[in-house]
């Protein structure tokens, strides 16, 4: 075997001279509630004399915690969940990494808590298990295997055929692909220095040998593998064979391998509760050499009880072993047990973790002892478990005689199942959260202490709301129930179940006298508090009211009207494309009534969510409601008169945004912010009033994954996220400022919105927007005409289709009434007069704000074919022009023939139009879209985008609309 190369790099030179301050963020996380509970060997005890820190993750953060004063130091980087752990042991340096796409492996300096060294994508789908030598110098992981459902799965697997066992040869394929390496980190260089493809079995542990650096062992649930590697060298391994016949006995799925000192044995560990002795043997059997480890023996030490964690700790020299019944027990190197504590009762133990002892502590005389308890010490430790919970035990611990004395202290309370539901009191520092597992806890985030818990059997807790005045919390249930608490003492006032699907929203009224719940059947239930129907001689109480379903698509937006409104009214969006309002009044005395019309909201984008907007900028024009969805829109409603009041563009980071709530309650003065959440990963602040700027919204990595639920404390200090499956809470610290900052460097008028278009204002695109508003003018002044023209900058807004469409944007028939409407009212709450002219400033705002996002490419118009497909062919010619002449926005077959002459030169629709007609055919010779042109416009990112959207279509459908 090699040995360590005498010049090995020194660690050190990664310590920061200083602390350096960064820049003031709109949203800085404050705490983390929760941890990373199913991660095996996840807590590490950064404890010493000095010193009570602890190591965890929490979804994709790492925290350093003070488990004594309660003060948290976030280690950020990480976008997916943080997999894999490892302290030095020093304890100076601390190791994490991911699992999922853009992956990162990172080294950080704990006294400081910055990143050293960050190695991008160390794996193609990130890392599974890892460990850090003794020595510091050397890493090795395990990669997380690819889902089958990720695309990476049928990309990065290698086609090549590796050895395993004794020189047999087997095919690379998808799903098995894990690879094993080796990182030099210290060095310069940023990959691994050596790296093995592994086994079938996927590996889900990793260890090096303690007292030998280039050997490592790694296990997954069948098999055990020993890798010796050098810098040089590619990796050599072997494989034990292990079946039941040879010790008579079942071997259960294997959990985790460690090395013991002073010998050439390893142990690795069942779910069975058995220990597997590998060991170098003389004995020849055909199957192993001399030099490699074979199975010697079985030792049974705990039955039927899986040995979770296995570990060897050295000072004093014992294997630790933790256990699915909430056990530590401690052995000697003959698995002879020494110390057991087993009145722990904190749940399946995840990992265990030992403060640093100092260099000059002793190992205790007769401590290998067999029987001599008196002598049994250790360090003090830490115990993970599976319940999300952690716990400090010292030793002494061990000779107390009552079971409650034996219990250690709790140091951290995590969430032990997924967690939905969150929401803030509107009076009091509280935040109540409720998890899957049935538990409803509210927290004082002050003091960061649990002020009330409540626990429902067979039920499951998936959405909370507190009433406006604070008296009341309301839960929903994934069964359809909803329970009334009192927020003082989560005492129950009342409980309903009027559908059997999941609650998804609730609402209450501004006078907390009426509460909505939306279920995912798509019905709506209607709640009032009041007396009994005609008589006032008995107490209010909360009762049934009514009950409708109106969508038949699910509901993804609820709210009742503000206390600004006139009447009390209440409103549902749905994915049907729908804004319903309902007749609160009409309830009182039976059924729910729909308001008519309902008011279409979409013709191709989905709604994503609702909310109450009183922010006018302007006094009696208050009435609206807020609708967003997926192509990356706001639009704000009248609810008068159902019209589109505005359209801007949405913050357009990480996904379609699904949630949004006022930072501050009031709705009048200046410096108005929203808290919004996409559906996915990204929080993030947006500036009132809504009008599109780029420059006056934030975002970023909230969480790994969904963001269940956001709410903001009611002095508007701080934002909550809850993480659905990843089983976190985060607070965070909102300083609206720098957004506010961003705004006014961004430039005022039309500057930040040129910079979204096509070459900015420098550029092709602008000019031609410029001269097409300059012909609009002589448009509108009769342009067959000798007299002399006096322009005013101002088009009528009959002119704003023909300059969408000369831009390369078709507006519908609908959208074209928005933009119309947005005109027409947009000074109205100042002045209380329509406008029916626009300027060019006016004009390029309109135009970024509506036009989508993403272009019609090839794929969509595929897509949409696909929906009207007959069996296994396309639609027929006759299909698709009864369905262009009927339905939606109908066109005659004049038109029609118009537009077929302006793009391909021919108004023949039998001759331009096969009987069956093919997507990609009508897209690319019809249409004139390019293959290019879409692939370009699903690269790009929203936030950038402003590419043109000419083509073929832009002089037909211009030259159409003129007609």
């Amino acid at each position: 075997m090699a040995t360590m190369d005498s010049a090995e790099p020194d660690p050190s030179k990664f310590m920061p001279n200083s602390t350096s301050s960064s820049e003031p963020q709109a949203l800085t996380l404050h705490w983390t509630l929760g941890i990373n509970k199913d991660v095996v060997a996840g807590v590490h005890n950064l404890s010493d004399s000095e010193s009570s820190d602890m190591f965890y993750a929490a979804a994709h953060t790492g925290v350093i915690f003070d488990y004594n004063t309660g003060v948290q130091r976030l280690l950020q980087g990480h976008v997916n969940p943080i997999s894999a752990t490892a302290v030095s042991k020093d304890k100076k340096w601390i190791v994490t990494a991911d699992t999922g796409p853009d992956s990162m492996m990172v080294v950080w300096e704990r006294e400081s808590g910055t990143p050293v060294k960050t190695f991008f994508n160390p794996h193609p789908y990130g890392v599974h298990a890892l460990d850090i030598a003794p020595k510091l110098q050397y890493l090795v992981t395990l990669s997380a295997p690819i889902p089958s459902s990720d695309p990476l799965a049928s990309t990065s697997a290698p086609d090549q055929s590796r050895t395993t066992d004794h020189g047999k040869s087997q095919k690379e394929g998808e799903q098995d692909f894990q690879t094993i390496s080796v990182w030099d980190w210290p060095s310069d260089n940023d990959g691994p220095i050596c790296t093995a493809v592994g086994t079938q079995d996927v590996q889900t542990c990793v260890l090096f040998n303690a007292w030998d650096t280039h050997e490592i062992a790694t296990n997954g649930k069948r098999r055990v593998f020993f890798w010796t590697w050098d810098v040089e060298q590619p990796f050599q391994f072997y494989s034990p064979a292990l079946a039941p016949r040879d010790f008579k006995q079942r071997i259960g799925d294997y959990t985790q391998t460690i090395f013991l000192p002073e010998s050439t044995q390893a142990a690795t560990g069942t779910i069975d509760g058995d220990v597997v002795i590998w060991d170098l043997s003389l004995i020849v059997d055909g199957l192993s050499r001399p030099d490699e480890r074979r199975a010697v023996k079985i030792i049974k030490l705990c039955p039927d009880v899986s040995l979770n964690v296995l570990q060897v700790h050295e000072k004093p020299s014992r294997v630790v072993i933790g256990t699915a019944d909430g056990a530590v027990r401690f052995y000697d190197y003959q698995f002879r047990v020494q110390a057991w504590f087993e009145d722990l009762l904190a749940g399946s133990v995840k990992s265990i973790s030992f403060e640093r002892a100092s260099e000059d502590e002793d190992e205790p005389a007769g401590s290998m002892g067999v029987g001599v308890e008196d002598d049994f010490k250790c360090p003090n430790f830490l115990v993970s478990t599976g319940s999300a919970l952690v716990v400090m035990v010292e030793s002494k611990l061990f000779y107390e005689l009552s079971p409650e004395n034996r219990r250690g202290r709790l140091v951290l309370q995590g969430l032990d199942s997924p967690v939905h539901g969150l929401c803030c009191h509107p009076q009091l520092p509280l935040v109540a959260v409720c998890g899957y597992s049935g538990f409803l806890h509210m927290w004082n985030y002050n003091t960061r202490s649990l002020h009330l818990v409540k626990i429902f059997e067979k039920l499951v807790p998936h959405i909370l709301q507190f009433s406006p005045d604070g008296k009341l919390l309301a839960v929903g249930f994934t069964n359809g129930h909803c329970k009334l608490l009192k927020s003082t003492d989560l005492s129950e006032v009342v409980s309903f179940r009027d559908s059997r699907d999941c609650v998804t929203h609730i609402a209450f009224s501004s006078d907390a006298c009426h509460l909505a719940l939306a279920h995912a059947d798509r019905s709506l239930c209607l709640y009032r508090f009041s007396h009994r129907p005609n008589d006032k001689n008995f107490p209010k109480e909360w009762m049934y009211s009514a009950k409708h379903k109106s969508h038949w698509r699910p509901i993804v937006g609820l709210c009742f009207s503000g206390p600004e409104s006139e009447k009390l009214r209440l409103f549902s969006v749905g994915e049907d494309r729908r804004l319903v309002e309902y007749s609160v009044k009409s309830s009182e005395f039976g059924g729910l009534q729909v308001v008519q019309p309902d008011t279409v909201v979409e013709q191709e984008a989905r709604p994503t969510g609702c909310m109450w907007y009183p922010y006018s900028g302007g006094k009696g024009d208050n009435q609206k409601v807020l609708t967003m969805n997926d192509e990356y829109k706001f639009k704000i409603w009248n609810t008068v008169n159902r019209s589109c009041r505005k359209t801007a563009l949405a913050p357009t980071y990480g996904g379609p945004i699904t949630r949004m709530t006022p930072v501050y309650s009031e709705a009048d003065g200046e410096d108005q912010f929203m808290l919004y959440a996409t559906h996915e990963k990204v929080l993030g602040l947006v500036q009132l009033p809504l009008d599109g700027n780029p420059n006056k919204c934030m975002g970023l990595i909230a969480h790994p994954g969904q963001i269940a639920a956001i709410s903001v404390d009611y002095q508007g200090q701080y934002a909550f996220t809850c993480g659905g499956n990843d089983l976190t809470v985060n607070q965070w610290l909102i300083d609206p400022q720098p957004v506010a900052n961003a705004s006014v460097m961004g430039g005022t008028g039309t500057e930040p919105f040129v910079k979204l278009l096509d070459g900015g204002e420098d550029g092709a695109f602008f000019c031609d927007m410029k001269d097409y508003f300059y012909y609009s003018q002589i448009r509108s002044q009769d342009e067959n005409t000798t007299k002399a023209r006096l322009l005013d900058g101002m088009i009528p807004v009959e002119e704003i289709p023909h300059l969408m469409c000369a831009l390369g944007y078709f507006p519908t028939q609908l959208e074209i009434t928005n933009m119309t409407n947005e005109v027409k009212y947009s000074r109205f709450a100042e002045t209380g007069e329509y406008v029916d002219r626009i300027g060019f400033e006016d004009l390029v705002k309109l135009y970024v704000n509506h036009r989508p996002v993403f272009a019609v490419g090839p794929e969509q118009i595929k897509q949409a074919f696909d929906a009207l497909r007959e069996g296994g062919a396309g639609p027929s010619r006759d299909t698709l022009l009864n369905l262009l002449t009927t339905h939606g926005e109908k066109a005659t077959l004049e038109e029609l023939e118009r537009c077929l002459e302006a793009l391909v030169g021919d108004s023949s629709i039998n001759r331009v139009l096969d009987e069956e007609v093919d997507a990609l055919d009508f897209a690319h010779n019809v249409l004139g879209l390019a293959d290019a042109e879409a692939d370009e416009s699903q690269q790009e990112m929203p936030a950038a985008e402003g590419s043109e959207w000419a083509g073929n279509t832009t002089l037909a459908f211009s030259t159409v609309a003129a007609q």
